[in-house]
């Protein structure tokens, strides 16, 4: 850093060449402080830079995925899902019996820190292909809910400003056979604006009745 400083002062005493150049006969002292200040003057201009430049990391940074639209978790996830060899996330839930049981279910808008800017236009769909591959890497044997038994939207909306927006899927398991175990295995198929995630743009929900 000291030899740089010693370079800018000698790149611009030509400059001064009809002044007395007695003037720049500084005692070796003097000029060793001189380039001390400078290069503390260098350090602090370039921090300065540094520190308005744009963010590495986080969800304003260049490289960041921006926004991401995902499943929110409606229980806790199972054990033995989402690893390494079970792909997808799985949730078991119980609800009272009856012709229109609800499955509560959320969309989030996240990865930003901030809510939607505009209208987020949600597609819902089913994956029987994922429950059949989840029960083959998890060693299940759930069977997918008939589409009949239950209602279920085909394109939710996240409002602008908001962070997610709930749906409920009614169903009927008045219909269940009692010793079988069932699911539903839900996809989001498309999005207006934001990243599908990789996690959680799948899930599957296992239902039981009581």
């Amino acid at each position: 850093m000291v030899q740089m400083c010693q370079l800018i002062l000698i790149s611009i005493l030509p400059k001064y060449s009809g002044l007395d150049r007695k003037l720049f006969k500084f005692k070796r002292k003097e000029m060793k402080r001189i380039f001390q200040n400078l290069a503390i003057v260098f350090v602090v201009l370039t921090l300065s830079s540094c520190l308005k430049s744009d963010p590495l990391i986080g969800p304003d940074a260049p490289n960041s995925a921006g926004a991401i639209i995902e499943f929110d978790n409606p229980d806790f996830i199972a054990s033995g899902s989402l690893t390494a060899s079970v792909k997808l996330a799985r949730y078991q839930l119980t609800l009272a019996k009856g012709t229109a049981s609800p499955l509560n279910i959320r969309v989030n808008y996240s990865g930003t820190g901030k809510p939607a800017p505009s209208d987020v236009t949600v597609a819902i769909g089913i994956d029987a292909a994922a429950l059949t591959l989840h029960n083959t890497q998890a060693s299940r044997s759930y069977t997918l809910i008939p589409a009949g038994w239950y209602t279920l939207p085909t394109t939710v909306v996240i409002p602008s400003g908001q962070t997610g927006v709930n749906f409920v899927i009614p169903i009927n398991t008045n219909n269940f056979v009692t010793g079988s175990t069932y699911a539903l295995p839900l996809k989001i198929n498309t999005a207006s604006q934001g990243t599908i995630s990789g996690n959680f743009g799948s899930i599957i929900v296992a239902v039981a009745a009581n």
